[in-house]
């Protein structure tokens, strides 16, 4: 066969393929002027080809004039040019473009979505026409519609919003809801991603962004999720809460992602007025924490000097009862000073670590008198800590109930033992004071001390009881932990 027989049944099989293509080709040429489509098209825009060929592309395919929001023409002209400019195929996102319908007297249009790809055709170094390539996507994007329909209606309730990103595309197709979100014309359709970052504010768009990159190469339906902010043209911040997936097309190198918004704004509110206040609440309760070392400190201080003029009219007086009544005054006031001394020093000025402040106190009342006697104080104190008021409280009826016992127990004894224990019997504190002494004299009157323990233990809600130590006498005081 002749190679010029061979280059006519060349044109004839690329005419006869180009007619047969089970996909919609229209080809123009520069000035967009339709030079030529296949029978698939015509069928798809139920057109003639008598009606399109020599005609210009916007003229046989106008915007619906019923549909104030058509921009069919406008972003189609502007991929076309794009391919024209750069020499490269232009995809475009999914187009509303209503058709005509040419035999009805009166004009009207049919809703059509369509996913157009336009390619140039380059010879020479110039751009010699474009093929117009369209898939009608008009069923799947209606079946969209229904479902964003229902989703509409969750939105009243729920202020949900759907959207899809198209990074390959860089656009955003999103719901009525979103459009309002976002501060746009309240309309369901396409925008440019750019437009729609910018409402995002600065400080939380490279998060979001990333939220997306750091997937694109992940499995179909991973999941994105992040929260962030929208700075509205008005200067009002509305915070979001956002989760969707990964969808893969097979047709696309890029994935999108199909994406629900809730709008969380006023929880977000609610989560800021709470934690001003909380911060308020510890900046007064620091406030107050200042003030109570303060006072505990001032109320140390005086008590120490109390202490101290105590103990030095007790050195004026001579040996007698009158001297021994002024010493145990300062070591009674000298205990309740320890306590707030503690507390000064302690991070927690409202309560206080009674176990280590128990062995201090009984190591100082055993380097006073009990050394010169022979007598030794021990202690095994529990660790708790007690209120301000109940820690002074029982102090003092621990420094009473020694200072009794190194008073009466240990009378003609060369030497002895005090054992103060504290221990934890579920809600109870159990304080025991045991002498091994000579033991509790019979019908003797109830000194002051005595008064002063159990007028302490009635303030506490506590009890106590008194027994035979054999050898000695022992004291036990029974203290609630929690209040009456």
């Amino acid at each position: 066969m002749a190679g010029d027989d061979i280059q006519f049944l060349g044109e004839r099989l690329r005419e006869a393929v180009f007619e047969a293509a089970p996909h919609g080709y229209l080809i123009v040429d520069p000035d967009f002027i339709i030079v030529d489509v296949n029978q698939r098209y015509l069928d798809l825009t139920q057109a003639r080809r008598q009606d399109l060929v020599g005609v210009c592309l916007f003229d046989a395919f106008p915007d619906n004039p019923g549909d104030p929001t058509a921009d069919g023409v406008r972003n189609l002209r502007l991929s076309l040019e794009t391919a024209l400019a750069t020499r490269r195929p232009h995809e475009m996102a999914v187009q509303k473009y209503d058709i005509p319908l040419r035999d009805d007297p009166d004009g009207s249009f049919e809703e059509r979505y369509w996913k157009p790809l336009n390619t140039p055709v380059v010879r020479d170094g110039e751009v010699v026409a474009l093929i117009h390539h369209v898939a009608d996507v008009t069923e799947e994007v209606l079946f969209r519609r229904d479902q964003a329909i229902r989703l509409r209606s969750a939105q009243q309730l729920d202020d949900l919003a759907f959207w899809e990103y198209h990074p390959r595309t860089g656009t955003m197709y999103f719901s009525r809801a979103f459009s309002r979100m976002l501060g746009f014309p309240e309309r369901e359709g396409t925008a440019s991603a750019e437009d729609c970052f910018a409402r995002i504010h600065a400080d939380d768009r490279a998060a979001v962004r990333a939220a997306f990159d750091d997937v694109m190469d992940a499995p179909e339906h991973t999941t994105v999720s992040f929260i962030h902010r929208l700075l509205l043209p008005d200067g009002t911040t509305r915070w979001l809460s956002s989760q969707g997936e990964l969808v893969r097309d097979h047709r696309e190198a890029l994935p999108r992602f199909v994406v629900v918004s809730i709008d969380v704004s006023e929880s977000k509110r609610r989560e800021e007025a709470l934690a001003v206040a909380l911060d308020e609440r510890d900046r007064l309760l620091a406030q107050k924490e200042a003030l109570l070392a303060e006072a505990n400190h001032r109320i140390k201080n005086s008590l120490q000097l109390v202490s101290s003029i105590l103990n030095m009219d007790a050195r004026r007086a001579g040996a007698g009862e009158g001297r021994d009544r002024l010493e145990r005054a300062a070591a009674r006031v000298q205990a309740v000073s320890s306590v707030h001394e503690m507390l000064y020093r302690s991070e927690d000025v409202t309560t206080l670590a009674f176990g280590e402040y128990l062995r201090k106190l009984c190591a100082h009342l055993g380097g006073g008198d009990a050394t010169g006697m022979g007598v030794v104080i021990t202690c095994e104190a529990a660790d708790v800590q007690l209120p301000a008021d109940k820690a002074i409280a029982l102090a003092l009826v621990v420094n009473e109930l020694v200072s009794n016992a190194l008073k009466h127990a240990f009378t003609g004894l060369e030497k002895g033992r005090i054992n103060v224990t504290t221990r934890l019997e579920e809600d109870t504190l159990v304080l025991e004071v045991a002498d091994d002494g000579a033991g509790k004299s019979t019908g003797a009157e109830p000194g002051l001390g005595t008064r002063i323990v159990h007028g302490l233990v009635g303030q506490l809600g506590a009890s106590i009881k008194t027994e035979d130590a054999a050898p000695g006498h022992r004291a036990v005081v029974r203290t609630p932990m929690q209040e009456p």
